[in-house]
């Protein structure tokens, strides 16, 4: 007899067979039991349990093998959206014996659904940082700009603003995207505005509040969202709070804002921490009541002008408590506000979504680099999906280009249209940084060049493709959905295919042709690319798919 702890229930285990030590379950921790999407997980010794079901309400409902490394073995169960009335206990088998969790009593999930906009699951996102997007207003340009098409280099200046985006909305409309990202547009002194100086006012340079707001009027109108990315983590050097600091030294009332290491303040070498390593981004102490205060405020008042959401960066480290004081407030005044992060404070107290930058990494070591092999690559994307909130999964983004690379400066053209083809048919919110699709190469750290609107400069053949894809995805809500099914994987050949509930996309990235046979379910399926019919009859779906080269097809009701 021994005394074990399954989540927070104690169980008395008197069992020859199977034990209780070999298998978790915490229903008051979400990857365990997530309400919001209908998930139950267990967790068991690897190979230690044959079959695991839930039982509730006098059903029972099989639990699936969702994942398994070299240790354990992971089970899920999909059962619909539940709430905290909800009880339930799982029934595990072994080769010789059985037992039940809990065992006597049911579990209760106590915890709160974590919901998320519906209206977020997998949007195509266009990032746009203003000052190189279009140059409509020649009246509030800086003193000094670099001509348009000149090679980005340090902070200099476009010109780009607010009223350019409102003036190329129509281009907006060609490529059919559902979401705008607008990266800062706060007072600064750099063009890309990431070393804010007054949280109250737009950037001079960039309009003001009415362009703004018809800027956010016509986004709405065309059945579209906006997104606003607001800087937490740090200011620019010449910030008030930090200036008063750098006067004032201990006596300053910001001198608890920022992180100091010693005083007197200096900025070379800086002795405060700063983000990146660079001294004009001085970190704020979001630990700080008072920090957290005044930000709230600001993201408030911004909100006030129309956006549907908030990125919340730039760190890839966030104060977990701010987040939740923050996201607390939010939600409560704006229910339906998408609040996205930088960092990976993801769940019921924390962001929605976040740039998912380890999905990014796979995407371009396989596709580019060809650093890993395709099991490799397979393996971790599921090991991402799997221990992610699903909500999480279909809202976090997976933007190919920051704000330092281009992607088409490491990717060729057949690189590209494949981890395109994969990027619009994954899980997730795929983005576009203003460019990208018509192959632009040239950006450098926190200049990501201007526009080239000449057609002739343009990459016409990328843009019509990665038009398609959009198509596609938009096209087939069923990409919305949380399901990724693993069909075939072929180290050797590079073959690739997986199945999202019925749009099953099959790429080789290898340089030789490749005869493929996946399990499918019989019944007419549609090239998604070329419209052609496939009748299947055997339960395999049989193609040859020449080098560098992709299918996506859709599974007919």
């Amino acid at each position: 007899m021994e005394k074990i702890t399954i989540g927070l229930i104690v169980i008395i285990a008197i069992s020859s067979g199977i034990s209780f030590d070999v298998l978790n379950h915490n229903p008051d921790y979400i990857f365990y039991a997530n309400p919001g999407m209908g998930e139950l997980k267990l967790k068991a010794n690897k190979g230690t349990v044959i079959e695991a079901y839930v039982l509730y309400a006098n059903k029972r409902i099989k639990m699936t093998l969702g994942f398994q490394d070299n240790n354990y073995d992971y089970f899920i169960a999909d059962l619909g959206r539940f709430d905290t009335t909800f009880q339930y206990q799982i029934l595990v088998r072994d080769k010789t014996d059985s037992l039940f969790l809990p065992q006597t009593g049911a579990f209760k999930c106590l915890q709160p659904p974590f919901i998320i906009p519906e209206w977020a699951y997998s949007k195509v996102y266009y990032s746009i940082f203003p000052d190189g997007f279009y140059n409509a207003n020649k009246t509030n340009d800086p003193k000094v700009i670099a001509p348009w098409g000149k090679t980005p280099d340090k902070e200099y200046s476009y010109g780009g603003d607010l009223s350019g985006i409102i003036q190329k909305l129509a281009y907006l409309d060609s490529l059919n995207i559902d979401i705008l990202l607008l990266q800062p547009i706060l007072s600064a002194s750099s063009n890309h505005k990431y070393d804010l100086r007054d949280y109250a006012n737009l950037d001079m340079h960039l309009g003001d509040t009415t362009e703004l707001k018809n800027l956010i009027n016509e986004i709405h109108m065309r059945k579209k969202r906006i997104i606003l990315k607001f800087i937490v983590t740090h200011t620019g050097i010449d910030f008030l709070g930090f200036q008063d600091v750098i006067k004032n030294g201990s006596a300053s009332k910001y001198y608890n804002w920022y992180l100091i290491h010693s005083l007197p303040v200096k900025t070379s070498p800086p002795n405060y921490d700063c983000w990146l390593n660079n001294a004009h981004f001085p970190k704020l102490n979001l630990k700080e009541p008072s920090v957290q205060a005044f930000l709230i405020r600001y993201i408030d008042y911004w909100l006030h002008f129309g956006f549907d959401g908030v990125y919340v960066g730039e760190d890839t480290k966030i104060e977990p408590d701010f987040v939740r004081v923050l996201k607390n407030a939010l939600k409560k005044k704006y229910p339906d506000l998408l609040i996205l992060g930088s960092s990976e404070n993801l769940g019921i107290q924390g962001f929605d979504g976040t740039v998912n930058k380890k999905v990014v990494d796979l995407i371009i070591n396989y596709f580019v680099k060809n650093t890993i092999s395709t099991s490799t690559f397979d393996n971790e994307l599921r090991k991402l999906l799997f221990f992610n909130p699903s909500q999480v999964n279909l809202t976090n983004l997976i933007d190919l280009s920051d704000f330092n690379l281009r992607i088409s400066s490491i990717a060729n053209f057949d690189d590209l249209i494949l981890l395109y083809a994969f990027l619009f048919t994954f899980s997730g919110s795929p983005v576009l940084t203003y460019g990208d699709e018509v192959g632009m190469k040239e950006g450098k750290m926190f200049n990501m060049g201007s526009f080239p609107w000449e057609s002739e400069k343009q990459n016409r053949a990328l843009l019509e493709e990665i038009k398609k894809f959009i198509n596609i995805h938009k096209n087939n809500p069923i990409l919305s959905n949380k399901y990724f099914f693993t069909l075939y994987v072929n180290d050797i050949n590079r073959v690739y295919a997986y199945d999202r509930g019925g749009i099953i996309t099959i790429i080789n990235s290898g340089n030789n042709q490749s005869y493929t046979v996946l399990p499918v379910w019989n019944g007419t399926y549609t090239d998604l690319t070329t419209g052609e019919k496939i009748i299947i009859t055997t339960q395999q779906l049989r193609l040859s798919l020449p080098a560098r080269s992709f299918k996506i097809i859709r599974r007919e009701i």
